[in-house]
């Protein structure tokens, strides 16, 4: 081989050495490129997917009617009383003997014996009004005499008008109990209830019971009160009755409820 060509292959080999690298290295970065953008939109594709059955489940979660045009829902809003809660066993603590006594005084001179015999006469059905309503009555019928019913009006009136004039919301009162017959007291006391006596004042008609766990609404709005809020107003409102002698009062914390004798005849 001439001289000369042996200078051209000594030139010639490099550079084909150099452009075969640059081929090669050129080749793997764009497989790599290649392979990460397939992945890439592979995982963008999917997570649009995950996105949208998110966004199913989200809206059938959430959906509720735009009334307003704002496209938000509503949020319940709970309405407080800022006050203290009374001692209520300490205020209410009337004994039984003393509401017995005021019932054997005020109401029927006799007890019924059933629900069936007991004549009507001097008694008043309590009805649901604009300001309380009557619970499903298991061991009790609803009536009481005159002044009982007249009392417990008064009361369920009062405490409509203390809500209003404090600006909360309105609601009314739950009677949980009302007159019992002899029958009436033999199957509460079969039932396993502690408190059903023989000598019990609901017998003669002057005694009811308010349950302060459960009121009654009308109202449609978000807007809500706890009933251990509003339970701080009934008990502002028995406080006025009782320190005005118009009732007596015993907090029955077993029984979830204020037991009410009236005092007026």
């Amino acid at each position: 081989m001439k001289k000369s060509h042996k200078g051209l292959l000594v030139l010639a080999v490099p550079f084909l050495l150099g452009f075969l690298a640059g081929y090669l290295v050129r080749g793997g970065c764009g497989g790599e490129r290649d392979g990460a953008a397939v992945e890439e939109t592979a995982a963008v594709s999917e997570g649009r997917e995950s996105a949208q059955e998110c966004d199913g489940l989200e809206s059938a979660v959430e959906e509720f009617d735009d009334v307003d045009g704002l496209g938000e829902k509503p949020e319940r809003k709970e309405i407080i009383y800022y006050r203290d809660r009374l001692p209520y066993a300490r205020l209410f603590a009337d004994l039984n003997e003393a509401h017995l006594k005021v019932a054997r005084q005020l109401g029927l001179a006799e007890i019924p014996k059933t629900r069936e015999d007991f004549s009507h006469k001097g008694l008043v059905r309590i009805e649901d009004n604009e300001y309380l309503v009557v619970d499903e009555l298991q061991y009790s019928i609803p009536y009481l005499t005159r002044g009982a019913a007249d009392e417990l009006q008064r009361i369920a009136k009062a405490f409509s008008d203390s809500l209003e004039s404090k600006g909360l919301l309105d609601y009314k009162l739950v009677v949980s109990s009302l007159l019992r017959t002899e029958e009436d007291v033999d199957r509460l006391r079969r039932s396993g209830n502690p408190n059903a006596s023989d000598n019990s004042a609901h017998c003669y008609g002057t005694t009811f019971d308010i349950t302060y766990t459960r009121y009654f609404s009308e109202d449609e709005s978000e807007a809500f009160m706890q009933p251990f809020e509003l339970t701080k107003v009934l008990g502002e409102v028995l406080l006025d009755e009782k320190n005005a002698a118009r009732c007596l009062v015993k907090y029955e914390k077993q029984e979830h409820c204020f037991h009410i004798t009236s005092c007026v005849k």
